[in-house]
C-alpha cells in the first residue's frame, strides 16, 4: 500500500502507469453502550406479545373444547392437543417478552451520544475526491 492515501492501485496500460487512488469513507463508529439493539428488542417484544395472546387464545379454546363450550379444536392428537402446553408457552413467551422490554427501557438514548469530532485529515480526504 501507498502511504499516503488508503489503497493505490497501480495499473499498465502499454508503455505507461497510471495510479489509482481509492479513498473510503469513514464507517459507523462502533460504541461501547449499553442497550444498542434496544429498537430491535422493542419490536421483538411487541411481536412476542402478540405471539403470547395467539398462544393463551389457543390454551382457552382448548379448555372450551374440553367443556364442549366450542367446535373442535385445531389440533386433535399429539402434544399440542393440549390445553396446559399452549397456556405454558404463552407464560414463557410473554416472560420473554417482558425482558426484551426492560433491556429496551434501559438504553441510553442515541441522541445523547456525543458524536466525534472531525479531524482535518477527514476534511483534506473529502476535498480531494
Amino acid at each position: 500500500m501507498h502511504r499516503d492515501c488508503p489503497a493505490v492501485i497501480i495499473v499498465e496500460t502499454g508503455t505507461e502507469f497510471m495510479v489509482l487512488r481509492i479513498r473510503f469513507g469513514r464507517g459507523a463508529v462502533v460504541s461501547r453502550r449499553s442497550g444498542k439493539n434496544s429498537r430491535i428488542a422493542r419490536l421483538a417484544a411487541s411481536v412476542l406479545t402478540m405471539v403470547a395472546i395467539s398462544c393463551g387464545s389457543f390454551g382457552i379454546w382448548r379448555i372450551g373444547t374440553d367443556l364442549d363450550w366450542t367446535g373442535d379444536f385445531v389440533f386433535s392428537q399429539g402434544l399440542l392437543s393440549h390445553w396446559q402446553v399452549w397456556i405454558a408457552a404463552a407464560i414463557a413467551v410473554q416472560y420473554l417478552s417482558w425482558r426484551l422490554a426492560r433491556y429496551a427501557g434501559q438504553a441510553i438514548a442515541p441522541e445523547s451520544v456525543e458524536p466525534a469530532p472531525e479531524s482535518p485529515a477527514s476534511d483534506r480526504a473529502t476535498t480531494n475526491a
